[in-house]
């Protein structure tokens, strides 16, 4: 007995001194940091008293305007908060070669959907990025837009019942609707039917994806914190019935169209085309590696998931601060209807190019409301951070807190107000490069940037061109984001009422 209670206390002693250790990291270093503590670090009350953007915010704050960058512990695991808009053009776009990873856990073995371009790295990363652009080109989105201006007739028609009753809108559910639509029928032929059903199994899928549990959340980050562990454990990123839902759609569909000779404009058939031949179109190149079918199907989920649920989340957000802004709704109204006069009335590609007030409202509200609130990457060999003083070690991983940089008032004075004259040429032309990151920046930003902005662009059109939009009394005021999904959403949701123009 006593041997073993010696045994216990020893292993205990050095759990600690490791822990202690660990949690001295960055001070160590010279670099300033949280409050960590055992066994969380600082992820402490994150998914229940507080969101993961208002951790990176404390952080950013900690040391803006004096210092590049703060650390953080995730777990045990140390991470780089950047807190300088010069070092963040660095490692997105001077020194992409040693930051191309984000450092995400993928298990293609026991978790085939996890291999997806958002996660994977390395030679493979480049490979895919290569072979998928094509499938966002000018070329390419405008021949989609007749398809995305059949589901806006769609989405009109669905505000019908909501006004003939005067009930409040679920402005998010109906976004997530059409843009659920769009994107399964642009990508990949699928009619999800979403706003003639008021709902899809997709969209039931999509929240077991972006609305976890608080305990998923925290599961994730011990994945990235332990990779090697996970995957000796056999460990799945993705909860099983995602998996069992969407790996039999894209093999049947992939299935019947390869059985049936059939071939669309589409993501799904450039996926295809690299499954069978390893190339796309009139490229002549040989002997390039082909895709399999569970990385067919990976890419197909974070395309379409990622696809939806980013879009509908802007178009959402900006038809709030469109409803919350009377004036500004009716300035975006004047433009939409005079430009659709020189278009003789409809809402064509060229007609969106030239509302210029209205990227402007697009680009604010992702500032105010960015989706994805950080970029993550990881270093790739050892590198000296200016304006630190620190030599990161390989594998360190960086985060770039996006709504921590838009809601800084040294950037953007006042920033929780909408104010869409912040994205006037002159007024973008004066701040940094990189004060404004929605998309992020470099070789790995958004691929599908284009595609999501003409939608989210189309769908507001279509909108106030017919619709004035009031906020609900069933809104929760003020603004809250939820403290537990990984996309940025309203707490309680968002409500409006809807009338005919």
């Amino acid at each position: 007995m006593t041997v073993w209670l010696l045994l216990v206390v020893v292993v205990a002693t050095l759990l600690y001194y490791y822990v202690w250790r660990r949690y001295r990291y960055w001070r160590d270093r010279g670099i300033a940091e949280l409050d960590p503590s055992f066994p969380l670090g600082d992820m402490k009350g994150v998914g229940t008293t507080r969101g993961f953007i208002d951790m990176l915010d404390e952080a950013y704050g900690r040391v803006r305007g004096k210092s590049a960058a703060v650390g953080v512990y995730f777990l045990i695991s140390p991470i780089l908060i950047v807190a300088d808009l010069d070092l963040a053009k660095q490692i997105l776009v001077k020194d992409f070669h040693l930051f191309h990873d984000r450092g995400m856990y993928v298990n293609e073995r026991d978790d085939p959907l996890s291999g997806h371009l958002f996660s994977i790295g390395g030679e493979r990363w480049r490979y895919l990025r290569n072979k998928l652009s094509p499938t966002f080109t000018s070329g390419k989105i405008k021949s989609m837009f007749v398809t995305i201006r059949e589901i806006g007739d769609e989405l009109l028609a669905s505000f019908d019942k909501y006004i003939d009753c005067g009930d409040p809108i679920d402005i998010k559910l109906l976004c997530q609707c059409f843009t659920c639509d769009v994107v399964g029928s642009c990508a990949f032929g699928l009619q999800c039917n979403s706003l003639k059903n008021g709902g899809s199994k997709l969209l039931e899928i999509g929240d077991k994806v972006f609305k976890p549990p608080a305990w998923r959340n925290m599961l994730v980050f011990a994945l990235i914190s332990f990779k090697k562990l996970a995957k000796r454990l056999r460990l799945p990123v993705l909860p099983g019935e995602v998996t069992s839902f969407f790996m039999p759609l894209v093999t049947e569909t992939v299935a019947d169209r390869e059985r049936n000779s059939i071939e669309r404009p589409d993501f799904l058939n450039l996926l295809i085309q690299l499954k069978n031949k390893g190339t796309v179109e009139d490229e002549t190149t040989e002997g390039l590696q082909k895709l399999t079918l569970d990385e067919v199907a990976a890419q197909a989920f974070v395309f379409f998931f990622a696809g939806f649920e980013t879009s509908s989340t802007t178009l959402s957000f900006a038809l709030f601060e469109l409803a919350n802004n009377p004036d500004i709704q009716q300035r975006v109204r004047t433009e939409v209807l005079e430009k659709l006069q020189l278009h003789d009335g409809k809402i064509t590609y060229d007609a969106l190019k030239e509302m210029t007030y209205l990227d402007q409202v697009i680009n604010e509200t992702l500032r105010m409301y960015p989706p994805v609130p950080q970029l993550i990457r990881v270093t790739t060999q050892p590198y000296q951070v200016e304006g630190a003083n620190v030599t990161l070690e390989p594998d360190t991983m960086l985060m770039i807190p996006i709504y921590a940089i838009h809601h800084d008032a040294s950037i953007y004075p006042d920033p929780e107000r909408f104010d869409p004259d912040r994205f006037a040429l002159a007024a973008t032309h004066a701040r940094h490069t990189h004060a404004f990151l929605p998309f992020g920046d470099g070789p790995r930003n958004c691929i599908g940037m284009r595609f999501g902005l003409l939608e989210v662009k189309f769908g507001i059109v279509q909108m106030v061109s017919k619709l004035r939009f009031t906020v609900s009394e069933r809104m929760q005021m003020p603004l809250r984001m939820s403290k537990t999904a990984s996309i940025l959403e309203a707490e309680g949701g968002i409500w409006l009422n809807a009338a005919k123009l």
